[in-house]
């Protein structure tokens, strides 16, 4: 008998309740990630994933843990990999059908779901508090106070140096690497200084204007838990000020994102998203396929189109906009964006990326439609053009 660890978007040992546990109960542990295809994704977005993957192996085999990686269907491969007599030990996720999986897992084997993909937990908040109203949900959790602290990996650890990335982009905002030796060192980095700035620099476009925490959040290398306990530490060191509660509420926001689709279910991959009835949207072919090459003619929107594809990466600021130019400019299905975004970006998330798509699209949370005219944003956020010349450089950026 044996314990297995699934790992999914939990890649990481520090903080890893599944982990822990299966460590402290069994003599003999395994782990098992099975992959997804990557026909449809982006190249960057493949490459961090198997740069977390080597890094996780590294740090596994340092506490006596293969990490096996198979490819295929789920329950087929898992009923190949594990033992009748095998305890599976893994972590909660958010989606509609990784909440189905789940749910057959727990049929199917003598198994054991922890959750520490969000800083608060469902029980802490109350159904009637949540209404999917983030103001109400920040005030709620705010009162409690309450996130536990993150647990520290099952054995001495000795984190592996991330990988070289000198052949990356030149023009990308952050070298990503992935892995949780990577993500550890950019949490560490970013709270000596950069934090205590984050609200006034986070609309922009450059390597310390906003943490780009949100790709080891995503798959896992970091978890929010650990997150948050650095960022109070760094508090008590430096002090607290406006930018460092701007941080803890992007966390908040991405908690109410996972709960949120937790609670809605399959919703908000609907065309009317959370919204009752139906919506129809057009689809026009020409007009999706010059958003996605940065061939539109809107030179901001290119450039921050033409980075995605680039880079796997684009900032908060740049979805907001080329989210809003293909819906309300294009008048395209939401949903061919959201899929886009979903097969490009390293720091995919189902939650923030289904539910933000569906704020811009006026079917979310929010009361209100946003709407984002290019040419002011960028007059007020690349007002000197720096931004557009660096992806757009070798062609004409007059409009």
């Amino acid at each position: 008998m044996a314990g297995v660890v699934w790992y999914r978007n939990d890649l990481r040992v520090d903080d890893h309740e599944a982990l822990t546990q299966a460590c402290a109960e069994q003599d003999k542990v395994r782990a098992v990630f099975i992959q997804q295809e990557t026909e449809q994704r982006g190249r960057q977005q493949v490459i961090f994933e198997q740069e977390t993957l080597h890094a996780l192996r590294n740090h596994l085999g340092q506490l006596g843990i293969e990490l096996t990686i198979l490819q295929g269907e789920t329950m087929e491969q898992l009923s190949h990999f594990t033992a009748p007599e095998d305890v599976l030990y893994f972590h909660r996720m958010t989606g509609f059908y990784e909440a189905r999986l789940e749910q057959q897992v727990l049929q199917q084997y003598t198994a054991h779901m922890y959750e520490t993909q969000t800083l608060h937990r469902r029980e802490d908040i109350g159904s009637d508090e949540l209404k999917r109203v983030f103001t109400a949900f920040r005030k709620r959790v705010e009162q409690s106070g309450r996130f536990e602290e993150p647990i520290n990996a099952p054995g001495e650890i000795r984190y592996a140096e991330p990988p070289d990335k000198e052949k990356l982009d030149s023009r990308t905002a952050f070298p990503f690497a992935g892995g949780e030796t990577a993500g550890r060192n950019r949490l560490t980095a970013y709270l000596e200084g950069p934090v205590f700035t984050y609200k006034e620099t986070r609309n922009g476009f450059d390597r310390d204007d906003s943490s780009k925490l949100s790709a080891w959040l995503a798959n896992g290398s970091l978890s929010p838990r650990r997150v948050m306990a650095e960022l109070q530490r760094a508090e008590r060191k430096h002090g607290a000020n406006e930018s460092t509660y701007w941080l803890y509420f992007e966390l908040l926001w991405r908690d109410f994102f996972h709960l949120t689709m937790r609670e809605t279910g399959h919703r908000l991959f609907r065309s009317n998203g959370l919204r009752d009835g139906h919506l129809t949207w057009k689809t026009d072919q020409a007009a999706v396929d010059s958003w996605i090459a940065g061939q539109t003619g809107e030179p901001f929107v290119d450039a921050f189109m033409r980075e995605i594809k680039e880079t796997g990466w684009m900032s908060n600021r740049g979805r907001q906009i080329t989210a809003s130019y293909l819906i309300h400019d294009l008048k395209q299905d939401w949903r061919i964006g959201a899929r886009y975004f979903e097969s490009q970006l390293i720091d995919f998330d189902v939650a923030s990326n289904y539910g933000n798509w569906a704020y811009i699209a006026g079917v979310g949370n929010a009361t209100r439609t946003p709407q984002f005219n290019p040419e002011f944003q960028q007059q007020k956020y690349d007002p000197t053009r720096a931004f557009i010349r660096r992806w757009m450089s070798s062609e004409t950026t007059e409009k």
